[in-house]
């Protein structure tokens, strides 16, 4: 059962931000829950998603020290946060933190929306977590779809977030899928794939590759309708799962 508790993020509360941190109120197992136990969504996507996690072949370093996990998103989390939290909790995991808001961008504030870049900064300078063993999780690109020249651009932002995540941290970049413009989607996939390449403990989630199955998106082409945003939750914690071998 997760509860929430309060954050000592004071920089959330001034900008109006929604964050959560959950704690589990009962001990988990240190080996957490098989990824194949955690419920899927009821459309028919349970094998694609687990076909294409993203994880199969590619397994976290020294996955047994992980104690948290970070999560930075946009709509598309907001929209899946529950769940995400109910089937972390499945995975074992007592210590989760999502900060998510919609439009929010990578390395770019708007106005009180402060981006990626900031939040990971301020999380990774908490000092209530010194010391902690984090897996961090980042699902942010689809607002910066089409604002920028190049690839190289696109990674120059990420770089800027990723400068507060440590180079040896576990790290799970979800990618990006907007139907009404495949080439700049492509552009920031493209720069997902070459950071998490970079990084010698990190793993891409594909969800540019479920989002257009039948009956997940919305009329926009970008955001999940109701039964996506169960299976966003599934292909995220999908992905952790296989990426730490629970």
């Amino acid at each position: 059962m997760i509860r929430s508790r309060l954050v000592p993020l004071a920089l959330f509360g001034l900008l109006g931000l929604a964050a959560c941190t959950s704690t589990s109120s009962e001990a988990s197992s240190a080996d957490g829950v098989a990824g194949a136990d955690l419920p899927l969504p009821t459309i028919g996507l349970g094998s694609e998603i687990g076909q294409i996690s993203g994880g199969a072949d590619v397994r976290a370093i020294d996955t047994g020290s992980v104690e948290s996990i970070v999560m930075i998103g946009d709509s598309i989390t907001v929209g899946s946060q529950p769940l995400l939290e109910e089937q972390f909790d499945q995975l074992g995991f007592a210590d989760v933190t999502i900060v998510a808001q919609n439009s929010k961008r990578i390395a770019q504030d708007i106005s009180d929306n402060p981006s990626g870049a900031d939040i990971a900064a301020f999380v990774a300078g908490d000092s209530g977590r010194a010391g902690d063993e984090q897996l961090w999780i980042v699902a942010l690109g689809t607002n910066d779809i089409s604002a920028y020249g190049s690839v190289d651009d696109i990674v120059g932002q990420m770089e800027t977030l990723l400068l507060s995540v440590p180079a040896d941290a576990p790290l799970v970049w979800v990618n990006t899928y907007f139907e009404g413009r495949p080439e700049d989607t492509a552009e920031v996939n493209t720069a997902i794939e070459q950071i998490v390449g970079s990084r010698s403990n990190a793993v891409v989630g594909r969800w540019s590759e479920i989002a257009p199955s039948d009956g997940v998106l919305s009329g926009d082409g970008v955001h999940p309708n109701s039964d996506g945003a169960k299976v966003f939750a599934a292909l995220v914690t999908t992905t952790v799962a296989d990426f730490l071998g629970r």
